[in-house]
């Protein structure tokens, strides 16, 4: 029989987790007003899930010639990820509905946690200290993040660096994604994955497991669309 529960949990952060990519969008807006562009919300679907530096090249593809040759990229991910940290360390980032229980309950089933994020540690750090303040202890057992990685997402590396860390083997993982290219990440390191489809469409994804919230699941009913049992 198949086991009911993972061995451990491997979550992403932004729109899985956190209900943070509206701040993202925000300091996305930000920043292309300042280089001289718009960033409109099929923008921003369409950089979900990172990494930074392909947010970054895609912003400076839509500017003119003359922007892109004044702003460098060095230049736009620094500017964009200092707006990003100031939104990140001046509210208290909302849970995604369900998730915050669904973190909860991993502590009395004794379940591993790891979160594999694309976003850099500057980013992730207020983030993760929400968390556990909100929770009143650290529910993850490793923080994967995207610029402590030599291959961040869609590479596999995050996802088999977080089995590792907590002692496990990726196929024995739950993985929970909102992105294509986070789902593409724990695919190739061969975790079992469930895809939250709310903000980019998942259709090159046929076979993959999908729900559109946390709410009302459970560890064991998460397992069971991942694993197909």
């Amino acid at each position: 029989m198949p086991p009911e529960l993972p061995s451990a949990v491997l979550f992403d952060m932004d729109g899985t987790l956190l209900d943070s990519e509206p701040l993202w969008l925000i300091a996305e807006t930000m920043t292309m007003q300042v280089i001289g562009g718009t960033w409109e919300t099929g923008d921003q679907a369409h950089s979900l899930g990172g990494p930074v530096s392909r947010v970054v090249e895609h912003m400076r593809s839509k500017l003119s010639n003359s922007a892109a040759g004044e702003f460098s990229s060095a230049w736009v991910e620094a500017y964009l990820l200092d707006r990003v940290i100031e939104l990140y360390n001046s509210t208290q980032i909302p849970w995604m509905s369900g998730a915050r229980e669904l973190v909860l309950s991993a502590r009395s089933l004794n379940l591993p946690l790891a979160l594999v994020t694309n976003s850099p540690r500057a980013v992730v750090t207020g983030a993760h200290r929400g968390i556990i303040t909100d929770l009143g202890f650290d529910p993850f057992g490793a923080v994967v993040v995207g610029d402590e990685v030599s291959e961040p997402k869609p590479h596999p590396q995050p996802f088999i660096t977080a089995a590792s860390a907590l002692g496990e083997t990726p196929i024995k993982c739950l993985a929970i994604e909102d992105s294509p290219t986070g789902l593409r990440a724990a695919l190739a390191a061969g975790c079992q994955v469930v895809a939250i489809e709310h903000l980019a469409p998942m259709h090159d994804f046929p076979d993959i497991a999908r729900i559109s919230t946390l709410s009302g699941q459970t560890y064991e009913s998460l397992w069971q669309l991942a694993s197909g049992t």
